[in-house]
């Protein structure tokens, strides 16, 4: 399915990856855990084309897209719900998820999935994004998302400041898309959101893959986590 492999990416001058592996199957959650500025986010831009590679390759599907610009990549089947959502503030609801549906090329029954899934926001269709709450903001990112119709999303950090109930909610829309066949690579904080809808983790550690386990057996040991996070 997706496979990065041995990826250098800079900012500037300052190099923030140093050879970083993953790989993630369709039908799968991938968590990426590290402390800050261990190289997550800067791992899921690459993957979406924001930032260019100095060395390595990102296939998928076999196919070479580590070339492809990052408005060709929703194209291909990647989606990306970035920290801090990124909506069209002064768009609606519904022309937010306009935006994923001409990216994709996708018909009505895709936004109607995707308000099935955060019916919510079938109330709000008329609201600029702004005027949203923010777990009602982090449900239209990953609506947009969502209407893309991707084969990997990548998400990074989407229950962040969010009240319970609406932790859960993301929770179980991942769980739903990972049941359709959708490779997930999830950057999360919450060891325990981590344990209870992942099925692997790769510890991020100073810009590299350190370590990739099963998540059963992170939950066998935890002293893990301490490890490579210090909690």
């Amino acid at each position: 399915m997706l496979h990065v492999n041995k990826i250098e990416v800079a900012y500037d001058r300052v190099q923030v990856l140093f050879g970083l592996s993953l790989s993630v199957n369709r039908g799968e959650i991938l968590c990426l855990l590290g402390r800050n500025g261990a190289g997550k986010t800067t791992t899921l831009k690459s993957i979406m084309g924001l930032l260019p590679l100095q060395q390595g390759a990102i296939t998928l599907d076999d196919e070479a897209i580590s070339g492809l610009p990052a408005h060709d990549r929703p194209a291909r089947g990647i989606a990306y719900v970035p920290q801090g959502r990124r909506l069209f503030s002064e768009l609606s609801v519904r022309q937010n998820m306009e935006v994923g549906l001409m990216a994709s090329g996708a018909g009505r029954e895709t936004q109607e999935y995707a308000l099935s899934l955060f019916p919510r926001l079938r109330e709000r269709l008329k609201q600029r994004a702004e005027t949203l709450s923010g777990g009602e903001q982090q449900m239209l990112a990953m609506a947009r998302a969502i209407c893309t119709r991707p084969e990997v999303i990548l998400l990074d950090e989407p229950t962040e400041g969010l009240q319970p109930s609406m932790t859960s909610l993301i929770r179980d829309v991942i769980v739903e898309m990972k049941g359709n066949g959708v490779a997930v690579v999830l950057v999360e904080q919450h060891v325990d959101a981590v344990l209870s809808v992942a099925d692997r983790v790769t510890f991020v550690e100073h810009g590299v893959d350190a370590e990739t386990v099963d998540v059963s057996v992170l939950k066998e040991q935890p002293e893990m986590v301490k490890q490579y996070l210090g909690v």
